[in-house]
C-alpha cells in the first residue's frame, strides 16, 4: 500500500511537470508569434513607405524632365512677344485749380462773414464795392459740379486748390462735403479763413486748410497743366486733346473763378478755349469732368 501511495505521488509530480512544460512552451510559441507578426507588420510599412519614397522620386523627376521641355522649346520660338497684361495701369489722378476766387471777409455788424451781393447790398454800397467782385457763388457751383462728378466719384480727383483774389491758397480734399446752399457754404469759408483748417467730424483728418504759396510746389513733377480761357487763340475739342496726352502725366486744370476777366498765370503749359462763348467755370468744369470720363472709360 505504501508502495503504491508512492508511485502515485510521483506519477503526479510528473504531470504537473509535464503540464509546465508544456505551457512553458506553449507561452513561448505565441510570443514568437506575436514577435513574428509585429516583424511583419513592420516589413510591410517599411515597404510602403519605400513605395511613397519611389513615387514622389518619380513625380519629382517628371516635374524636372518636364521643366527641361519647357526651357528647351523656347530657343525654338524666337520673335514671340509676352503677352501683354489685362490690366492696364490706372492714370494718375487730376487735380484742379481755381484762381481768383471771390472769397472776401469782413465784419459785418459784429460778425466775420464772407461778402455776398445777395445778403451785402447795402454794406458794399455803402463801401463803394462793385457787387460784381463779391461771388463767392461761382466758386461754390465749381466745387459742387467737381464733387458731384463721376470722375470724383470714382476717385479720380487727387487734389482741389483755390487761390482767392486776395492771394490765399486753399487746399480741398476731394471727399469733402460741400454744402448745397451758399448761405453755408459761406459760414464754412469764413470759418475757415479764421481758423485755417476745419477737420472732420470724429477724426483729425484736415478736410480743407490754407497752404504756402506758391501751387506748384504741391504739383507733381510730371504735370501737364492746362488753363481754360475764352480768350485763349488755341479752340480745342477737349475730349481730343486729352486723348493725345501721355497717360503717365497728371492732368492739372486751372479754370478761373471770378465773374469777370482772365487768368494770367506763368506756371500754365497750354492755354485753351473749349467754347465759342463764353462759358461759367461750373459749365467750364462740367465738360472737363465729362471728357476725362469719357476717355477714362468711367461709367
Amino acid at each position: 500500500m505504501h508502495g503504491q501511495g508512492c508511485t502515485r505521488k510521483g506519477r503526479k509530480e510528473r504531470d504537473k511537470e509535464a503540464r509546465r512544460e508544456e505551457k512553458f512552451i506553449r507561452v513561448g510559441l505565441e510570443q514568437r508569434e506575436i514577435k513574428g507578426i509585429c516583424l511583419v507588420q513592420e516589413m510591410g510599412d517599411e515597404v510602403e513607405r519605400r513605395k511613397e519614397d519611389d513615387a514622389v522620386r518619380v513625380l519629382r523627376g517628371n516635374d524636372e524632365r518636364e521643366k527641361d521641355d519647357d526651357h528647351s522649346l523656347v530657343p525654338l520660338l524666337p520673335g514671340i512677344p509676352l503677352a501683354p497684361s489685362s490690366r492696364d495701369p490706372k492714370p494718375p489722378r487730376v487735380i484742379f485749380v481755381l484762381e481768383k476766387a471771390s472769397l472776401v471777409p469782413a465784419y459785418v455788424g459784429r460778425s466775420y462773414q464772407i461778402l455776398n451781393p445777395d445778403e451785402h447790398a447795402d454794406f458794399l454800397r455803402k463801401k463803394n464795392m462793385n457787387p460784381y467782385d463779391h461771388r463767392p457763388d461761382i466758386i461754390h457751383e465749381a466745387l459742387l459740379q467737381i464733387m458731384g462728378s463721376r470722375l470724383c466719384m470714382a476717385g479720380g480727383v487727387q487734389v482741389i486748390y483755390i487761390k482767392t483774389v486776395h492771394g490765399v491758397l486753399i487746399k480741398v480734399e476731394p471727399h469733402t462735403h460741400i454744402p448745397k446752399t451758399l448761405g453755408p457754404f459761406c459760414a464754412m469759408m469764413s470759418q475757415l479763413l479764421q481758423k485755417l483748417s476745419i477737420k472732420a467730424r470724429g477724426k483729425g483728418e484736415k478736410l480743407l486748410r490754407l497752404v504756402e504759396n506758391p501751387v506748384t510746389k504741391y504739383l507733381p513733377l510730371n504735370s501737364h497743366i492746362i488753363g481754360l480761357s475764352f480768350s485763349s487763340k488755341k479752340a480745342v475739342r477737349i475730349r481730343d486733346y486729352i486723348g493725345n496726352i501721355c497717360n503717365d502725366q497728371s492732368l492739372v486744370f486751372v479754370v478761373g473763378a471770378m465773374a469777370h476777366g482772365k487768368i494770367d498765370c506763368d506756371y500754365i503749359n497750354d492755354f485753351l478755349s473749349v467754347s465759342g462763348l463764353p462759358l461759367s467755370a461750373a459749365v467750364c468744369l462740367r465738360r472737363i469732368c465729362i471728357a476725362v470720363e469719357r476717355q477714362r472709360k468711367i461709367l
